[in-house]
């Protein structure tokens, strides 16, 4: 069964909407936490490369799980619910670690590096809705 992945134009839509929506995300997270003294775009870029590196080994273990482990009879409709599953908590993960970085002199309470890395997580997932929809420009079929 062929598949297809993203094409260059897609790709480069894909990273734009993302650092956008990272870039309003630092912005509204800079008004809540003043400790936080890197700009809205530096850290949008950071967050874009990082979910560049990450996003697709959280997402290759998802897949795992999700076939592999849980659900070994076949397709089951809950399988991407679980793949992205891991992907959400990767998310948090992967916003802990930019917070905790742009944070390192002033460190946050635990509580609010969580929250926001949460919200973080939520944001990151709301962006995949339109960002997902340019992958068709150029898309490169496999098999």
């Amino acid at each position: 069964m062929p598949g297809t992945i993203p094409g260059p134009l897609g790709l480069f839509a894909f990273a734009g909407i993302k650092f956008v929506g990272y870039s309003l995300a630092a912005s509204a997270l800079k008004h809540f936490e003043p400790t936080i003294v890197a700009g809205a775009t530096k850290i949008a870029a950071v967050r874009t490369g990082l979910g560049f590196v990450l996003g697709p080994p959280a997402t290759i273990v998802g897949l795992f799980l999700s076939s592999a482990v849980i659900f070994r009879s076949g397709y089951s409709p809950f399988q991407n619910t679980v793949t992205y599953g891991v992907l959400f908590i990767a998310r948090i993960f992967i916003w802990a670690l930019l917070i905790f970085l742009f944070t390192k002199k002033a460190p946050l309470p635990k509580s609010n590096l969580w929250l926001y890395a949460l919200l973080g997580a939520m944001v990151s997932s709301l962006l995949d809705w339109p960002a997902l929809a340019t992958h068709a420009p150029g898309q490169l079929v496999f098999c």
